[in-house]
Order: structure tokens, then sequence, then C-alpha cells
């Protein structure tokens, strides 16, 4: 029987419309910030239109018949579409973030963590004196899209998600300027294994490039009511700032007065450049 079409061909670009189509879906559903800096969208734009380009111009040939075509040979390229089916979208959590292995990426980019929790394991906010842009191209100087926070008439300082990376990089540029102040942050519950029981960093995840980039950002908070919540639990959490030596570095750090449940962050990771 004559065969009246190039299965090959079909079969690839069928699997090229779709990957277009995954594309286009995560960036307009925005689930593609859980992988990506949003800064990185235009590349896949990029991708997602070449692919559809690249089916079109396929198209044209795939009525062509071709003796011994083998589509199955393709079949290893459905792997990633049935990944993106299948395994749900969510955000790294705490647990999955591994020190030990990005301690090198933290250190070279000092103008990135401006205090990330620390790479070795042995503390928390780390405060880093220099205050320049590093070799990957991170931003950390204050937007004017994000107002600094002011205190409202109890004396209450309140970070709102927005202004959580501009504060976050002025707490560890201009501490002093911060102590004695009563703050109220956002953030999830991030513990490591040399913190008192006392002690928890309501955290936000920053992004340079990627989600195997990310480091967990925020200061050191003391209370004996942290241990009811859960480690990755959204909480408020209010507190005054002091400025203390923590293993041998100098840092802010939050006793709370207060620290109850909050609401999911509309961004689950927070950008210096964006």
């Amino acid at each position: 029987m004559k065969r009246r079409a190039n299965s090959e061909l079909l079969f690839q670009v069928v699997i090229c419309f779709i990957l277009s189509a995954l594309f286009v879906y995560a960036l307009i559903s925005r689930k593609a910030s859980n992988y990506v800096h949003p800064r990185l969208y235009g590349f896949l734009w990029f991708a997602a239109a070449a692919l559809f380009a690249i089916a079109v111009f396929m198209l044209r040939f795939s009525f062509t018949p071709k003796h011994n075509a083998r589509p199955l040979k393709n079949i290893l390229l459905i792997v990633p579409m049935i990944t993106a089916v299948i395994i749900p979208v969510g955000v790294v959590q705490s647990q999955a973030i591994s020190f030990g292995t990005s301690a090198g990426r933290t250190q070279n980019a000092s103008s990135f963590a401006q205090s990330c929790v620390s790479s070795q394991d042995k503390g928390v906010v780390i405060p880093d004196s220099a205050s320049s842009e590093d070799d990957i191209g991170i931003d950390t100087s204050t937007s004017p899209s994000s107002p600094a926070p002011q205190e409202d008439k109890n004396g209450v300082m309140t970070i709102s998600d927005e202004q959580f990376a501009n504060w976050y990089t002025d707490i560890n540029e201009n501490m002093k300027k911060y102590e004695g102040k009563t703050i109220k942050m956002k953030g999830q519950v991030f513990r490591m294994s040399t913190f008192a029981k006392n002690e928890i960093v309501p955290a936000r995840y920053a992004m340079v490039c990627c989600a195997a980039d990310l480091q967990p950002c925020g200061i050191l908070c003391r209370s004996d009511k942290v241990s009811q919540y859960k480690d990755n639990d959204w909480v408020w959490v209010t507190g005054k700032i002091k400025i203390e030596n923590y293993q041998d570095q100098t840092m802010p750090v939050c006793y709370v007065t207060k620290i109850e449940k909050a609401d999911k962050a509309k961004e689950d990771y927070i950008y210096f450049t964006y």
C-alpha cells in the first residue's frame, strides 16, 4: 500500500506544536516563574515562536511519502511533555535548598545575597559590606517603583511583598538605620540545623536566573512562640530590630513581639533585578 504521508515527519511536527503550546501556556499563566527569572521570558517567547515556525515549515513536507519512515525513533521527545503535564508545578521548599553545593555560588555573588542565609550552614542572614554589581549582573539598587516602607502612627514599619527585596538589601547595607525600629514582615518559616528552638528566619526565596540558584533571604527572628510554626508556613512577624554579633558576624536580629499566620505571597519568589 502506497504511503500518503511521512509519518516520521508528522510525528516531529506534532511534537514541535505541543512544545510551543506548552511554552506559551507556561508564560501566559506565569507558571514559568517557578523555574526561571521573569527577565528570561523573552527567550522563552522566542523559543515558542521558533518551535512553531519549525513545525509549520516541516508540515509542508510531511505529506511527501518516505520509505521506511520510523516515527517511534523520536519517542524520547515525548518524555519532557509528559513530565510537564504529570508533575505538578510547585515552588521550591526549604528542604530542597542545599547550602553545601551552593557555597561557591553564594560567595561569588556577594551583591546578590547581600546577606542571604549562610551557605556554610553557620547561621542566618550574613551581612556583606560589599555593595556592587557582581559578574552575573545582579543589581541591588533600590527601585523607585518600590518606595521604602514608612512607619505608621504606631511606629510599626510594615514591609509589603513588593518592598521586600529592596528593604532586604537596605537593612543589610544600612542596618544602623533600623536599629531599635519595629518592623512587620512576611515570609516562609525557614530553619537551619544550628538554630536554637526559639529561632527562625521568615524567608523569601530570591532568584537570579532559575530555580537552581534560589537563596533564602531574611533576618533572624527570636521568640518562644516560633516553635508552633512548621517549616515553609507563611507568617507575619512583628518585632524590634537589634544589631548583634552572631557567630562572629554583625547582623540585624528581630526580637518578635507578635507572630501570626499569613496568606501566601502573590509572587513565590523575589527578584533583585525585576
